[in-house]
């Protein structure tokens, strides 16, 4: 009811489970294009999107691999990588947190950034991490900053469980996180089967004057180039020594997070994706 009327080019549906059954998607595909935008193809193609594919009018996918391999098969598939939004820029933030992890806690992280903590001087936020950040912390008077800090060690320790829950931190903390940071611990491992991909704070952080010091991940190289736009590691040695080295030689750091952030605005918006997709689709300019 909400399609019939109301004039659209397009329907993007970020699927995760079954969000609609095959019949109301076909309904909807009659009255415009509706395109599925998938996540985590690298291990979810043949249990997930495979079986969903023909559902949809378009299917995008972020993986290349996963796009080369079956787009013979299925002519509705597009490639289209995740992007930047723009919204939070902070190249002249101050950054006074030198080395920080930015996400969710799961599989091998949780090690790495204990590693790293102790090796490197790591921060982690984010669900799983137990550490919590108020939403007026930064406004808060001294006296109420130091109940708080109490608070948060009592809920770590005492009640790590919902500690865990109430780490999770909203978008606007999250790029509040990145616009502070010198170095950015990015680990591209997935959270099943293995395998590295190419995720989103890749781009989502690109505007944030940090520099990307990222795990080694198939094709990673085509949309930054290593070294000049940012930084890959193989081993947690080698990310510890990379992190001490930059957060120490600032010139070095901000001229790589400068070029990281240049590259990000010239084809890694998400104004950008949008655009190429309806393009593939047909329906651009419309």
């Amino acid at each position: 009811a909400t399609l019939r009327g109301g004039g659209y080019d397009a329907v993007f549906i970020a699927t995760h489970h079954d969000e609609f059954d095959q019949e109301t998607l076909a309904e909807a595909g009659r009255i415009c294009p509706i395109i599925a935008w998938n996540s985590d193809d690298e291990w979810r193609w043949e249990s997930y999107s495979s079986h969903h594919a023909p559902w949809y009018t378009f299917m995008v996918t972020n993986s290349p691999t996963i796009y080369a391999q079956h787009k013979a098969e299925f002519p509705n598939l597009i490639h289209a990588q995740w992007a930047c939004s723009g919204f939070w820029d902070g190249r002249n933030t101050r950054k006074d947190i030198d080395f920080s992890f930015m996400g969710q806690v799961y599989g091998p992280r949780g090690a790495q950034i204990r590693w790293l903590a102790r090796h490197a001087g790591l921060q982690a936020y984010g669900k799983g991490t137990r550490r919590y950040i108020h939403p007026n912390a930064d406004h808060d008077a001294p006296l109420k900053r130091a109940q708080r800090a109490v608070q948060r060690t009592i809920l770590k320790y005492a009640l790590p469980g919902i500690a865990d829950e109430v780490s999770v931190l909203s978008l606007e903390q999250v790029n509040g996180i990145w616009n502070r940071s010198k170095v950015s611990f990015t680990p591209l491992d997935s959270s099943q089967n293995n395998v590295r991909q190419i995720k989103g704070r890749v781009f989502e952080m690109g505007l944030s004057g940090t520099l990307m010091l990222a795990h080694q991940a198939p094709l990673l190289d085509t949309y930054y180039e290593p070294g000049k736009e940012y930084v890959p590691f193989e081993t947690l040695e080698e990310c510890a020594e990379k992190a001490r080295f930059y957060i120490k030689n600032e010139p070095a750091r901000a001229k790589i997070a400068a070029a990281y952030a240049r590259r990000t605005e010239a084809e890694h918006m998400w104004h950008q994706r949008i655009q190429r997709v309806l393009e593939a689709a047909g329906v651009a300019g419309t």
